[in-house]
């Protein structure tokens, strides 16, 4: 969720409570300013009776009282009630139902005689006008909050344009091209700081890229160089003569270390690259021409090993990769499947729309399964092994969107290497 939906959401939650509770309170409050109203009036009233009652020229006759209201009835002398106001239901006859009523009862002394007097008010426009304004006022706070949270919505994103820019830009960013990134300034402070500090940040590593690049380039020239001196030079002392059986070994173990050396050299090189993203130059590879290719590559080896070598490979499987990187990949997985398995035995490759498959049989890992994918991780039983080639095949799965997955059947003893393509 976007900050600024995570922000008029929180508005909401937080105006929504305020809004009912408000409504509530305002409720209240116009309630009871009503019925202080009305206790007032009947106050009045009752004043008013006393008064009335006071200058009367004769005394209300005993059982008898005068108009509804003010119900005024005559009571013996001695009997005393003071103020009490109390609500009740009374029938009236034009709305022809009940409806609530306020009253005020007491007594009064006038003339030396003793009255009940009952004065009342009906509530029920008094509780619709109270419920119309309590609801008015919520409708209106609600609809003022949802103008708000618009123009909130608006002004925000206004506000945040800037922002969203530099984020378009960084999804964009790239360290290979030939200048550094340059970020737009603006007239807020805070994304001005930001658009300053990530220019800083971009010059940084594009030049720290431009270093690297270039000592990765240098030094794969300067290796390789004295390497293949080395290798020409032991090739000549091989053919000169004459050579004892042990200096011809020497010389052999000597051109095995170099060479071992020449491949390791490529795979850290390789691996550099690959971690500076110096391989984004992706096409669609055509992934079954590519893998009839290197099945049909591997094919003298697996006879030589005496492997039953199975090609399953789907027509017109096309994946957007860099096209090196796509052969360094399946090479070296198909390698993999074919110097680890069991001479005269089991390798198959597969190809589908959805994965790359090797499988073979073979013994089991002498290590944790997890560490296969690990740099310079090995079977010991194969000293000349770089341990980098899985390595390889992990970074090179993640740069594309790949992954890749590892299993083995203990019954069957059987090594599966599953690479699962992504859409």
């Amino acid at each position: 969720m976007s900050l600024l939906r995570k922000t008029l959401l929180y508005l909401v939650l937080v105006a929504v409570p305020v809004a009912i509770g408000g409504g509530w309170l305002f409720h209240a409050l116009i309630n009871r300013v009503a019925r202080y109203e009305i206790d007032e009036q009947l106050t009045s009233d009752l004043a008013f009776v006393k008064e009335q009652l006071a200058t009367a020229d004769r005394p209300i006759p005993e059982g008898q009282h005068l108009l509804d209201n003010p119900h005024v009835e005559k009571v013996s002398l001695g009997y005393h009630l003071d103020p009490v106001f109390s609500d009740t239901l009374e029938y009236d006859r034009r709305e022809k139902q009940l409806v609530p009523v306020r009253r005020l009862t007491s007594t009064i002394q006038a003339g030396g005689h003793a009255y009940l007097v009952v004065v009342k008010q009906a509530m029920g426009e008094f509780i619709e006008i109270t419920q119309l304004l309590s609801v008015g006022i919520i409708v209106g706070f609600l609809g003022l909050l949802g103008v708000l949270l618009g123009l909130n919505s608006w002004v925000s994103r206004r506000l945040w344009q800037p922002f969203y820019q530099l984020i378009d830009q960084l999804r964009g960013y790239r360290l290979d091209v030939r200048t550094p990134a340059t970020f737009p300034d603006s007239t807020i402070t805070e994304f001005s700081q930001l658009g300053r500090t990530l220019n800083d940040m971009s010059r940084n590593l594009h030049q720290q890229y431009i270093v690297q690049k270039e000592f990765t380039d240098h030094a794969a020239h300067e290796m390789q160089t004295p390497l293949a001196i080395i290798t020409a030079q032991l090739d000549q002392l091989l053919a000169t003569e004459p050579l004892t059986q042990e200096q011809v070994g020497c010389m052999e173990q000597a051109q095995g270390s170099i060479g071992r050396l020449v491949h390791l050299n490529k795979s850290l090189l390789l691996l550099s690259k690959i971690e500076n993203n110096q391989f984004l130059d992706q096409k669609p590879v055509d992934l079954s021409t590519l893998t009839e290719k290197l099945h049909h590559d591997f094919s003298s080896y697996a006879e030589h090993r005496q492997l039953g070598w199975v090609g399953r490979i789907a027509p017109d499987v096309f994946r957007p990769m860099s096209p090196h990187l796509a052969e360094v990949l399946f090479s070296n997985l198909i390698k993999n499947a074919l110097i680890h398995a069991l001479p005269k035995t089991y390798a198959e490759v597969t190809l589908t729309e959805k994965v790359f498959k090797t499988v073979n049989a073979g013994l089991s890992l002498p290590f944790p399964p997890a560490q296969l994918f690990d740099r310079f991780v090995k079977n010991p039983a194969r000293p000349e092994s770089t341990g980098l080639g899985l390595a390889l095949v992990r970074q090179i799965a993640e740069l594309h969107g790949m992954t890749v997955q590892y299993q083995y059947d203990e019954l069957a003893c059987l090594h599966t290497f599953t690479v699962h393509f992504h859409t």
